[in-house]
């Protein structure tokens, strides 16, 4: 278990030359306090482009999301004004809603299964694409945190972008987009995370991805990634294939409470 002050437990698996490293990431992105004291962060989509989106239908079977409000503390994102204005898509936890004020339009309880197999050919919905978009904006504002709940496995070394990375591949629990369980997490000497590698299981077994960060800003007390650009990756190597290049601006902390969750028990 991990408290407000500490972000590791009496057992936790993080030890030694892992520990120190998470533990710089940690306080380079903020600190522990920080984390446990944040509460949403609103991000103006700048730009969406990559090889994904395009060929799985944006602005022709789903829109490009605008205004994002994420509470990576609670595995909640809110696309506002989508998938038409008035409307909003919620992702929470895994699964999707669409709700104009309080009624579901509509939702999905797994979304995840409906990528697996021939299916994951498909062009995308305003459902799937929320649930990539929120499951991975989730994901990503949860980093370097969420981290002390995943077991760390071994170290690696990579250079992305010019700059040298220091790794630490790790075992995650209940992962969303990913097809396996390891990921390897890459940081700067400063300690920013700058890269992510995983299997990008929306898209197949097969898709392996370099998850790149950059233009990091302070948001809240908290250090904020700016642009994210995902690219296939050939064991180590980036592959110079993005699939997603996405930006953001006007990007500021929400000082409200999070917003209500739909309450629905999905079948």
């Amino acid at each position: 278990m991990t408290d407000e002050t500490d972000p590791f437990g009496a057992d936790t698996p993080w030890t030694g030359d892992a520990r120190r490293l998470l533990t710089r990431a940690i306080a380079r992105h903020g600190g522990w306090a920080a984390w446990h004291a944040t509460n949403g962060i609103a991000l103006r989509v700048a730009t969406l482009a990559g090889r994904l989106p395009e060929s799985k239908g944006v602005g022709v079977t789903f829109p490009a999301p605008t205004r994002v409000e994420v509470w990576p503390r609670r595995d909640l994102v809110v696309l506002q004004d989508y998938p038409v204005v008035g409307q909003r898509g919620v992702y929470s936890a895994g699964q999707v809603h669409i709700l104009e004020g309080e009624a579901i339009l509509e939702a999905r309880a797994d979304p995840r299964a409906s990528f697996k197999g021939r299916r994951a050919r498909r062009s995308w919905s305003a459902l799937d694409a929320l649930y990539v978009f929120g499951a991975s904006l989730a994901s990503a504002q949860a980093l370097p945190f969420s981290l002390t709940s995943a077991r760390p496995l071994s170290f690696r070394g990579a250079r992305s972008q010019g700059l040298p990375l220091w790794g630490v591949e790790i075992d995650v629990p209940g992962t969303t987009l990913n097809h396996r369980l390891e990921q390897t997490i890459f940081f700067d000497k400063e300690g920013f995370v700058r890269r992510h590698d995983y299997a990008f299981g929306v898209v197949g077994w097969w898709a392996s991805v370099a998850d790149l960060f950059d233009d990091y800003v302070e948001v809240g007390g908290l250090a904020v990634a700016r642009r994210r650009r995902i690219v296939g990756r050939l064991g180590r190597f980036e592959l110079g294939s993005v699939a997603i290049d996405l930006t953001f601006d006007d990007v500021a902390a929400i000082p409200a409470v999070e917003p209500t969750r739909p309450r629905l028990s999905l079948v």
